[in-house]
């Protein structure tokens, strides 16, 4: 059985003292489930994207089963075909080798790969380019990636997916991501909210606001202001009210910014109970 829950974040700022304006990111999907299976984890080399760019997509798939697998098929929807597959461009990397594989369709992307054994995983890496023909009311692109595990008997299944937003050259923007798109009740995994500052001037924030899930546990938090070191949040520099909702309002005696062409990445560390 699995559930998907649905999370989205906000931010409010204003660039270099300007009127202060808010910025809501995508709606992230979750799937928590209660059993054992396929897991797969999605990531991509790039966070927005513009027509005709070429993204790297990596697939890290997991047998978390307790059963030995003849076989996994992955398959990639493409966003909706706003993604077009790079000829020649995957590879199959084991915890021994890495070689080139191909795939046995382009529409949806379709690999068929190795035997894999309980516990044991396998990273699938390939590029999409996105279409030039890209529709100008396309502002986010969504790949789902399905796995198929093959035992003696039957199939498991996983999912994964990954959002990257349109790139604008004088605007601010707030995407949500996480570590994993399918988890178990009390595993360990991070959301990401980025605040991306398209503009010449420093964005400096008011407040960032995320309505966590009901039965989301946050352990941890962490930002990272533009190439700066990684800094632990205290609990003074939050409010987490008991319906769940989260403002982030600073980082120790200083405000949040987001300096100029650059972005700024909280992290959120918790688990489904």
């Amino acid at each position: 059985m699995s559930e998907t829950i649905n999370n989205s974040a906000s931010v409010v700022y204003s660039l270099d003292g300007s009127t202060t304006s808010t910025a809501t990111s995508n709606v992230l999907p979750i799937n928590l489930t209660n059993n054992g299976g396929l897991t797969l984890t999605k990531t991509a080399d790039k966070d927005s994207f513009s027509a005709g760019e070429i993204i790297t997509y990596t697939v890290t798939i997991t047998n978390s089963s307790s059963q030995y697998l003849n076989g996994v098929r992955i398959i990639d929807n493409l966003g909706g075909n706003n993604l077009a597959y790079v000829l020649s461009s995957a590879t199959l990397t084991t915890s021994s080798t890495s070689y080139a594989v191909s795939p046995i369709a382009t529409n949806p992307l379709t690999f068929t790969l190795q035997q894999l054994a309980s516990g044991a995983s396998m990273t699938l890496t390939y590029k999409a380019q996105v279409i030039f023909n890209l529709s100008s009311t396309v502002s986010l692109i969504t790949n789902t990636v399905q796995g198929i595990g093959y035992p003696y008997s039957g199939t498991i299944t996983g999912y994964a997916n990954h959002t990257i937003e349109k790139k604008t050259e004088s605007s601010f923007s707030v995407t949500k991501s996480s570590s994993l798109t399918d988890v178990n009740s009390n595993q360990s995994f991070n959301y990401y909210i980025t605040l991306i500052n398209n503009t010449s001037s420093t964005a400096s924030i008011t407040s960032i606001t995320d309505t966590l899930p009901s039965n989301y546990n946050l352990t941890s938090s962490s930002i990272k202001v533009g190439s700066g070191s990684v800094t632990t949040l205290l609990s003074t520099d939050y409010t987490l009210s008991d319906a769940n909702e989260l403002v982030v309002m600073k980082v120790g005696n200083n405000s949040i910014t987001v300096p100029a062409n650059s972005s700024t990445i909280l992290t959120l560390t918790g688990n489904f109970s």
